[in-house]
């Protein structure tokens, strides 16, 4: 319980989630130790991503102050196989009971995916730590979160991407803890041209964004 509120803090005090997700191996790893190089303390290496459980055991051997999340985890099986590579977060696009209790039996946050009202409160009531709000932008954005966050203010939610840096404050502005951001920083045409500054400056400005919004919070100064 102690890691998993450790965890928990880490997450509701980076507010980012670096979140990796590409066809390409070799991609998909040349832009997680970017992200981790840049300053991102919470990773997300996706399932659907190609070795991913050999890409996130790499970075837990390699980088003990970062948090790991495995994303798209669909099955109690997936859960069994990230956490032993190193997964402290378990994200799922949807919410299943079987990933959650697996999750919560090996002391992990999980982070499940819903969409309405009703699968927000479900996914809360079955034990997830955060619930992902997943397509955020298709199912309103912002407008949406500020809207569902009248009745429903007791359960944190995650804006699921693709969140844009100018899009932060909006989120955060309406109610979001924590965002999902991937492509914003890495879009592909970054990546082939191997721009890795410009991904880095991309980190720092969302970065920058989010310490200020921070201390522009009453009693945050």
């Amino acid at each position: 319980m102690a890691d998993r509120d450790a965890t928990l803090a880490k997450v509701l005090e980076e507010v980012i989630i670096g979140v990796v997700r590409y066809d390409d191996a070799a991609d998909a790893a040349l832009t997680a130790r970017t992200f981790v190089e840049a300053g991102l303390k919470v990773v997300e290496i996706t399932m659907t991503t190609p070795g991913a459980i050999e890409l996130i055991t790499e970075l837990a051997w390699q980088n003990d102050e970062i948090v790991l999340a495995a994303g798209s985890v669909r099955t109690a099986d997936e859960v069994e196989a990230v956490s032993q590579a190193g997964a402290k977060i378990i994200v799922s696009p949807h919410t299943s009971e079987g990933v959650i209790e697996a999750t919560l039996e090996r002391g992990l946050v999980s982070v499940a995916g819903a969409s309405s009202p009703t699968e927000i409160v479900r996914a809360h009531e079955l034990g997830a730590s955060i619930v992902k709000v997943y397509p955020a932008r298709l199912l309103g954005g912002p407008t949406y979160f500020r809207t569902i966050r009248q009745p429903i203010r007791d359960i944190p939610i995650l804006a699921g991407g693709p969140v844009n840096i100018d899009e932060i404050i909006d989120y955060l502005d309406a109610g979001a803890v924590a965002l999902n951001m991937g492509t914003a920083f890495a879009p592909m045409e970054l990546i082939a041209t191997n721009n890795w500054e410009a991904v880095t400056d991309r980190i720092e400005e969302a970065c920058a964004v989010v310490s200020a919004w921070k201390s522009n919070r009453p009693g945050e100064a």
